[in-house]
């Protein structure tokens, strides 16, 4: 995404020491970036000019002067390593020949933790208006903080509700431990969260109308003062700031008129990001829809001709203001998995699933390419899925954005499949992971939309399972869990006997009384395949 005025020093400057230092640069940063992208050796290295590369796949410092030279003809803002102990003269003299400065990543951070905070960084400076609040672009938080930050002599952070980090100004590094562990994980530690609500500060926050003094949580801890954000009575979130000791009266009145600024600044935010993402979802709405409009959509979403694969994502698990959440964050943490590695991918949350169009040119064929998708989605999933739950269907390829429709109800019917069997193959961390092709589970589409043809049936069940039910219910029997047993062991007496804890010859009885009782005839394939069906519908 395109970021108009966020040049590289600028982000350097804003991030701070807690992520970045400057290794080596031919001079000012002032190259514009204008998106960010992760460098993996394996892959061909397709870079657009303006993009702030990652080096993940960098093993050792003889590594960076040829890449640092590729990375000069495309036009890179920068690389990103890990902060090495010892930078080589051959490799100042490489970036000061080939204009690409490289910047050291703190140990302490993981790439995907830096990958986030970049894309979050540009976009929130993309959403910033060209208006300005107090000298400050319109929903530029990170500008905001540092603002904040000169006014109050101490390092801030911007919170939501939830104690996300939305921001943070420079200086962190005047802070604590516990400070660069919330900057780092963009989230308050749950043990110091913890300890907030024993001691009531969220509740004194969000009730007096003015800043906090919050003593020191723990050992080698600064004190914080906090100040509630608020629009009229709701509350939107919180500055916090590290300090040695109370801040002046002064600086406290600061703070109070800082915090009223900054709902200025969330609210701008709020809408520029609501309208971002219901346009997106629009348009690939209409996308989906096909003819006319949609290949306008695609292209103002910057989809590529040629072949694409569907996801449809769902957070499992959680309901209300909860999936809300959880919903949105999965689609945000899509968008950047799949801006790292897939240009041109399209993400948008619609309803409760999050959809994506991703191409998947230069494969040999739609299984290839099918499977290769599998693999991002779940290694996507394996990321995030201790914190979001998430199931991803696959649909496609379709060959063209006529076909992607039918590819969207694929992805649907997949994902339904995996959400409501969590014994799944795969499912606790197999090769599939939680994410699975239409084609691998085509077999359970089809039953399960059998299952909601007979769920709706006005009358339910007819026929030999019926009876056999009503037969179990009126006399006690588990004449139904025998045909059941006998299925599922596809006729193996023996197997189904021992999954209903019977001897054969006792079970052998009670499949002749399934005759009798029912008609049921098990050597017949068809009646076989009814009852299966059937019994779908019962719980076990």
């Amino acid at each position: 995404m395109a970021a108009p005025g966020a040049r590289l020093q600028q982000l350097v400057d804003d991030l701070g020491s807690t992520f970045l230092e400057v290794i080596e640069a031919p001079g000012p940063l002032d190259a514009v970036v204008t998106g960010v992208t992760i460098f993996d050796p394996h892959d061909d290295l397709v870079v657009s000019p303006g993009e702030l590369v990652l080096g993940v796949g960098i093993a050792a410092d003889a590594d960076l002067p040829s890449l640092i030279r590729r990375l000069g003809r495309l036009g890179a803002a920068g690389l990103v390593v890990k902060a090495p102990g010892e930078v080589s003269g051959r490799l100042r003299d490489e970036v000061r020949r080939d204009g690409v400065p490289v910047l050291g990543l703190t140990r302490a951070a993981s790439w995907f933790q830096v990958a986030a905070l970049l894309r979050s960084f540009l976009d929130r400076r993309a959403m910033a208006g060209t208006g300005d609040l107090a000298g400050i672009p319109a929903g530029d938080l990170f500008a905001f903080a540092n603002a904040v930050c000169a006014l109050v002599d101490a390092p801030v952070t911007v919170e939501d509700r939830s104690s996300r980090v939305l921001a943070f100004s420079a200086r962190q590094d005047e802070a604590d431990s516990g400070r660069i562990e919330t900057i780092l994980g963009r989230q308050v530690p749950s043990k110091y969260l913890r300890m907030l609500e024993e001691r009531g500060v969220f509740h004194d926050l969000y009730q007096t109308p003015g800043p906090v003094y919050i003593p020191s949580l723990d050992r080698g801890m600064l004190p914080r003062v906090a100040a509630a954000i608020r629009v009229g009575p709701e509350v939107l979130g919180s500055l916090w700031v590290a300090v040695d000791g109370a801040l002046s009266e002064e600086r406290m009145q600061a703070l109070t008129e800082a915090a009223g600024l900054a709902a200025l600044h969330l609210l701008h935010q709020r809408n520029s990001a609501d309208l971002a993402r219901q346009l997106s979802a629009d348009l690939l709405e209409t996308v989906f829809a096909g003819g006319g409009p949609a290949h306008e959509a695609a292209a103002r979403l910057g989809l590529p001709a040629g072949p694409s694969c569907v996801l449809a994502c769902q957070v499992v698990g959680r309901s209300g203001a909860e999936l809300e959440g959880a919903g949105q964050r999965l689609a945000d943490a899509l968008t950047l998995h799949l801006a790292a590695i897939r240009a041109g991918s399209a993400v948008a949350r619609i309803g409760h699933l999050v959809y994506a169009v991703v191409p998947v040119s230069g494969h040999n064929d739609a299984d290839q390419a099918s499977r290769h998708m599998q693999e991002i989605a779940a290694r996507f999933v394996a990321r995030v899925g201790h914190r979001v739950r998430p199931v991803i269907g696959i649909g496609g390829p379709a060959e063209s954005l006529n076909g992607l429709g039918r590819a969207r109800v694929e992805a649907e019917r997949a994902a339904r499949v995996l959400r409501d069997s969590p014994a799944w193959p795969g499912a606790d961390g197999g090769p599939g992971g939680r994410a699975a092709r239409f084609e691998d589970v085509y077999l359970e589409t089809v039953l399960d939309r059998l299952r909601e043809l007979l769920a709706a049936e006005e009358e339910g069940l007819h026929g030999p399972v019926a009876k056999l039910a009503r037969y179990d219910t009126e006399n006690g029997t588990e004449l139904t869990a025998s045909v059941r047993a006998y299925l599922d062991a596809f006729g193996d007496v023996g197997r189904a006997a021992a999954s209903v804890h019977v001897h054969p010859n006792t079970f052998r009885y009670r499949l002749r009384r399934v005759r009798e009782v029912s008609g049921l005839d098990l050597d017949d394939a068809r009646a076989r395949l009814g009852a299966m069906v059937q019994l779908s519908v019962l719980p076990r």
